[in-house]
């Protein structure tokens, strides 16, 4: 994938016009990739369902796997709503080395929940301990109060970020705690609830490694690691839809061979709303939200389609990071022209067109729309039109052939350096007695 980077003269007049709109650009070449196996330091994972039109569906099974033998990680995950990415729950995972966290979301009258016997979370709605322990399993409504009249919560996205990771012997404010498989998550608390300080002051609870222990704080001085490869999470979603079970691998960002993806060694996450995907993870006020979104670009997305003898294939189109460009200019434009930057429409939408062929290449341009509804509608024929405007949207284009391949080609609104634009999709296709959910290749 083509990396974008910038030439040093252009880089003042571009840090201006970034602080000028609210996003700090890092300053660097992009040294981000989407993980080929799946394993990185934040994760995206473009939908959960439990709800389609009124009809309950679900559960959306979860899994984050902490694939470091001796690392453990302190990580984020954060639900989004389905049109606005509104956050409706987040939570932190304390994950040992080698550590699962399993949890799902399940539709309980209408409404969305988040479940979890796994002692990796707290027990909420209350956090005292840990689920699974002593029968205290997590069970949390997601937030209604912060949507809009056309927005939910029972279908979305969601993202999970890696802060930081920790080994060995840790020294805390409550004392040593020795990092291993199968540890005490109560053990792993009085790391990951300890807020990090700044190592340039006196009482600092952080340092990267003994010898930058402040003087006098060598019993309260926190020890975190900071190796590039520390943090290496991986990520499975099954969900349950229309009595079928669809599994697909959450999408990976990683480093390349130039960084980190959080490169800040003070960066740390907390329960919170309105944490940012890219914000701070350069270092404190910077953001690299633009390299994130260049590694995650593309102008098409190709896949097989069926279309006869009982099957049906569905688009799922996610726009992860869309909501860093409400009023924002993520693109270093150097103006905001609307609510909403490029390469988003200054309504919100996304333009696009669908080429399709059969199996003997046979080819028919054919232009289509997502269904009006926030929900979307496996049913519906849409009607003329060429936009997405949800951050999660699938719909059932209008096929031609009884099977074949088909490219959905973005019609960006220009003013990014990359091309297309920051997507994931997926085709899902309904089969008699079978289904799949496969990711679309980037082109």
């Amino acid at each position: 994938m083509t990396k974008f980077s910038l030439k040093k003269k252009l880089l003042p007049s571009l840090m201006a016009a970034s602080l000028a709109s609210g996003v700090a650009f890092s300053g660097s070449a992009s040294a981000l990739e989407v993980a080929a196996d799946g394993t990185g330091q934040v994760l995206l994972a473009p939908v959960y369902i439990v709800n389609v039109k009124g009809s309950p569906q679900g559960p959306s099974y979860i899994r984050v796997i902490n694939t470091s033998p001796d690392h453990a990680v302190k990580a984020r995950i954060g639900f989004r709503s389905q049109v606005n990415s509104t956050e409706v729950l987040d939570f932190i995972l304390y994950l040992s080395p080698r550590d699962v966290w399993r949890g799902m979301v399940v539709n309980v009258n209408g409404q969305a929940y988040v479940k979890s016997t796994d002692d990796s979370v707290r027990n909420l709605p209350n956090a005292d301990s840990f689920a699974s322990i002593e029968g205290t399993p997590a069970n949390v409504m997601m937030f209604d109060v912060a949507l809009s009249a056309d927005d939910n919560n029972e279908m979305g996205h969601f993202e999970i970020i890696g802060a930081y990771s920790v080994k060995d012997t840790v020294k805390t404010p409550k004392g040593s705690v020795t990092i291993q498989q199968g540890m005490s998550k109560f053990d792993l608390a009085k790391i990951f609830d300890t807020p990090l300080g700044s190592a340039a002051v006196p009482d600092s609870l952080l340092a990267l490694n003994n010898a930058d222990c402040p003087a006098g704080a060598t019993g309260t001085c926190m020890i975190r690691t900071d190796e590039a490869s520390s943090v290496q999470l991986r990520g499975e979603v099954s969900m349950v839809l229309l009595g079928e079970r669809y599994s697909y691998r959450m999408t990976a960002l990683d480093a390349d061979d130039k960084g980190n993806v959080i490169s800040n060694p003070f960066y740390d996450v907390e329960v919170k709303f309105g944490t940012n995907i890219g914000s701070d993870f350069p270092g404190a006020g910077l953001d690299n939200i633009l390299d994130i979104e260049t590694a995650l670009a593309a102008k098409s997305y190709g896949a097989t389609y069926e279309n006869a003898d009982g099957a049906a294939s569905i688009v799922f189109v996610t726009f992860p990071t869309k909501y860093r460009h409400l009023r924002s200019d993520v693109c270093q434009i150097g103006k905001i022209e609307g609510p909403w930057t490029p390469p988003f429409n200054a309504t919100g939408s996304m333009g696009y067109t669908i080429s399709q062929f059969d199996n003997q290449e046979h080819g028919v341009g054919n232009t289509v729309e997502p269904p009006t509804s926030v929900s979307g509608d496996l049913a519906a024929t849409p009607s003329a039109g060429t936009a997405i405007t949800p951050e999660v949207e699938w719909f059932l284009p209008a096929w031609k052939f009884a099977s074949g391949w088909y490219s959905l080609d973005m019609k960006a609104r220009t003013g990014c350096p990359y091309s297309g634009a920051p997507a994931i999709v997926y085709t899902m296709t309904l089969r008699n007695n079978s289904s799949e959910f496969i990711q679309n290749s980037p082109r």
